[in-house]
């Protein structure tokens, strides 16, 4: 049982919309769209996919620590499946006959791959079980929200508009767009801060009243979970696949529903 609350802060990726199903859904697509079973022996979808995601998830640490730009992010996470596959199925020849024209080309072919998946992806539409319902159940209580997200700016709003959830937010605050990535908790301050009124916030006496009718929900446990705890608003882990966490978030679930019940 969740307690109701005044303010909900939502992490988008993986808590409200499904990004790995529509990740997988638009990756398959690109696949057949450039021929990659030709051009570089992908055989099998799921392990691309599965390597492709092991990469992404390294790479996406070192970005969101400072340690490369989203322009390298984008590049380097295909450039590097691209070239673990075209080692395995002796492929390199394909992208040139020497090094030196391997590399430029498939460093080039990585950003049109880069490119075209950030432009698929905002077609997929796919949502977490239950998020739709549960941002209109939130809002039919006049509840506010706001989404805190560490995705590029240029897709996150079409995600949202697409998959016909923006109607529900009340505030976006996207890493990119403010210059600060969770789990610095000034990102929870200003998402807070526009939710229930700058000035108001502002007053020292209301603050711990406003902070205990805030919940901040998401699905990573480093950047959702803990930085709602450091900057002292409750949590709710969603958490699908029962991943193990130490910390003690104020509520765990593998289902939203338990947000409104």
């Amino acid at each position: 049982m969740v307690k109701e609350y005044k303010y909900y802060l939502f992490d988008i990726d993986r808590t409200l919309w499904a990004f790995d199903l529509n990740a997988k859904n638009a990756i398959f697509y690109l696949i057949d769209k450039f021929n990659l079973a030709e051009r570089i022996g992908v055989t099998d979808k799921e392990l691309f996919f599965k390597r492709y995601e092991d990469i992404n998830k390294v790479l996406w640490q070192r970005y969101e620590r400072g340690e490369i730009t989203k322009e390298k992010l984008r590049s380097q996470r295909f450039q590097e499946t691209f070239m673990l596959f075209c080692l395995e199925n002796g492929k390199e020849s394909s992208f040139g006959h020497n090094t030196a024209e391997q590399q430029k080309n498939i460093t080039a072919f990585s950003e049109l791959f880069g490119e075209s998946y950030l432009e698929r992806m905002i077609y997929e539409t796919a949502l977490e079980p239950n998020a739709k319902e549960v941002l209109e159940t939130l809002k039919a209580r006049g509840c506010k929200i706001a989404v805190i997200s560490n995705g590029f700016k240029e897709v996150q709003y079409r995600k949202l508009r697409n998959s016909g959830i923006i109607g529900y937010i009340d505030a976006f605050f996207i890493s990119e767009e403010v210059g600060i990535h969770k789990p610095c908790p000034i990102i929870f301050k200003r998402a807070l801060e526009a939710l229930c009124g700058e000035k108001m916030y502002a007053n020292k006496e209301k603050r711990p009243e406003i902070r205990s009718q805030a919940l901040m929900v998401g699905d990573d446990f480093t950047n959702d979970i803990e930085g709602a705890q450091i900057f002292g608003i409750d949590q709710f882990y969603y958490n699908p696949y029962h991943k193990p966490c130490d910390g003690g978030p104020t509520y765990e679930s593998d289902n939203l529903i338990d947000l409104i019940f």
